[in-house]
């Protein structure tokens, strides 16, 4: 497959691959053509399919494998982490990303924050010297998500093939595609007016609800992190009180909003970080960190964070069993 690589700013393809063979025949190519330019690599792919990855890759060195369900769990915390990072760690160079954000068999619910995450690549490393290719099953996805991909890909490659997505369009369009109205909450969401001296009371109702539906103590702190960043933004912010919510979503997570007064323009808050010299800008960039996903709308003047956090699987309860034969339990029949 041809490389195609060329210019000073980023490069962000699509590449569908329609098997394993075709899968890591493009990233073998894709990294060997970066390796012998001297361009370090990071491979950022599903833990399942780290072992085949790491295993076709042996032979190159500067090549950085990473885990994308963990790193991409939730996907607006990709650019900010894995990818910045890892520019930032070789400066001037250019430098190379395989990255498969949206895979068969992720949950629905992370779908259109893929989407959102490919759109934002446009927006947030247009100037950086990168060449990202990103990976999709062209034989398992459905087609809408192969549409989205051409939206979100100034160019796509298919085997040898690479052209220009007639798809394609701007990142601002398809973000203002992606923000459909939020489902309410519903009719039992535990509902508080937050001022700046309530916070510690919503801290504490918050973690009430999650200790109860079993978050872990670890993921109870950042929970009530995250409430009180939004909470304080919301107040300073809309020179006003807040309105917080939170429920549990049956059966798998726990969800909190935060409403108030106000708007938030910049597409990128939460994705880039603030400059060391500012005072505030990192409140967003946390949450998005530490939840699974984000949700973010205004709307008529208002805007609402909805911020979800995974709940552990419930354990398993053993069948209830009969009473042991006999046999069962060593004996001679009669």
């Amino acid at each position: 497959m041809g490389d195609g690589v060329t210019g000073r700013g980023l490069r962000h393809d699509a590449l569908l691959y329609a098997d394993d063979h075709d899968y890591l025949d493009a990233i073998t190519a894709f990294v060997a053509a970066g390796r012998a330019a001297d361009e370090p690599v990071l491979v950022a792919v599903p833990a399942y399919r780290l072992g085949q990855v790491g295993t076709a890759l042996g032979a190159f060195a500067g090549v950085t494998l990473a885990d994308m369900s963990a790193i991409g769990r939730n996907p607006a915390a990709i650019i900010p982490t894995a990818l910045r990072d890892f520019v930032h760690r070789f400066p001037g160079r250019r430098l190379r990303i395989v990255g498969e954000s949206l895979w068969p068999g992720r949950r629905p619910a992370a779908y259109r924050h893929c989407v959102e995450h490919e759109a934002m690549i446009n927006l947030a490393l247009p100037a950086y010297p990168v060449s990202v290719l990103c990976l999709f099953d062209r034989s398992r996805l459905p087609a809408d998500a192969l549409a989205d991909v051409g939206r979100t890909h100034p160019v796509v490659r298919s085997g040898a093939l690479a052209r220009p997505s007639a798809g394609y369009q701007q990142p601002e369009t398809v973000l203002a595609g992606c923000a459909e109205p939020l489902p309410p909450a519903p009719p039992d969401a535990a509902t508080l007016r937050v001022e700046a001296a309530g916070l510690a009371a919503l801290r504490a109702a918050v973690a009430a609800t999650a200790v109860a539906a079993g978050l872990p103590a670890d993921r109870v702190d950042d929970l009530q992190i995250v409430v009180t960043e939004l909470a304080a933004n919301a107040i300073t912010h809309a020179g006003g009180p807040a309105t917080a919510r939170w429920w549990v979503a049956a059966p798998d997570e726990l969800v909190c909003e935060i409403s108030s007064h106000g708007t938030l323009a910049d597409p990128l808050a939460g994705r880039i970080p603030a400059p060391a010299s500012a005072e505030r800008g990192r409140g967003l960039l946390l949450v998005q960190q530490l939840c699974d996903l984000v949700d973010i709308r205004t709307v008529d003047g208002g805007i609402t964070v909805r911020v979800h956090l995974d709940l552990p699987a419930p354990a398993a309860v053993p069948a209830p069993r009969s009473a042991p034969d006999a046999a069962e339990c060593g004996l001679a029949p009669l």
